[in-house]
């Protein structure tokens, strides 16, 4: 074999060589950039299906809500009632307003009179399940601990946040449990407002 024909075998060793060698990062490359997008979606995944999207899907997470127009001076009391045999999460419980109110939460009152019994909606509108849970407004209610007292401010949504009043978040009722929202307009005229419960049932 003459010398040029060694140089030239060399150098074609050297090109397959390197070839390969790309090869094989480039199959590294592809692997890990597959497993990474694969793991954030799973992350993501993990991050949008909530426990309360989990719920939602078993039939198990409900709402409820109604508007009131309050006098001056004037109150309603709003009672969410847990009657199940199972621990109820509020994931939240909004007051929306026209005018200031002053809310007052109140834990484990008594119900000497019930009041007017509100809709509950199952989220899933595919469910036929319904939750033992009772809400309603206008009864005679006594007792119970003070528990959270906070303000609503009026004004509308695109230009006030305050118009919403998150008053409960995250709240575990156990059964026979109940949570009074006690609203009350301390304006000198009439204002509009709305309650909405969001909760689900737990174990």
């Amino acid at each position: 074999m003459s010398i040029t024909e060694k140089v030239t075998n060399r150098i074609l060793a050297v090109v397959l060589g390197f070839t390969f060698i790309y090869m094989v990062l480039l199959l590294t490359y592809s692997f890990i950039t597959a497993f990474t997008a694969r793991a954030e979606q799973s992350e993501v995944a993990i991050i949008v299906y909530t426990e309360l999207a989990k719920k939602v899907k078993e039939g198990k997470a409900f709402s409820s809500s109604k508007r009131f127009t309050l006098n001056a001076g004037e109150s309603v009391s709003v009672l969410f009632n847990n009657k199940s045999d199972k621990t109820v999460v509020m994931v939240v419980a909004e007051v929306d307003v026209e005018g200031n109110v002053d809310i007052d939460i109140y834990d484990n009152v008594t119900v000497e009179s019930s009041g007017n019994k509100w809709d509950i909606r199952n989220l899933n509108l595919g469910s036929s399940y319904m939750t033992n849970v009772e809400v309603e407004d206008g009864g005679t209610y006594t007792g119970g601990k003070l528990v959270h007292q906070t303000i609503g401010f009026g004004g509308k949504k695109n230009f006030a946040v305050g118009s919403l009043s998150e008053v409960g978040e995250g709240v575990y009722i156990p059964p026979n449990n109940n949570i009074l929202l006690k609203i009350t307009n301390t304006t000198s005229s009439a204002v509009k407002i709305s309650v909405r419960f969001i909760f689900y049932e737990g174990g």
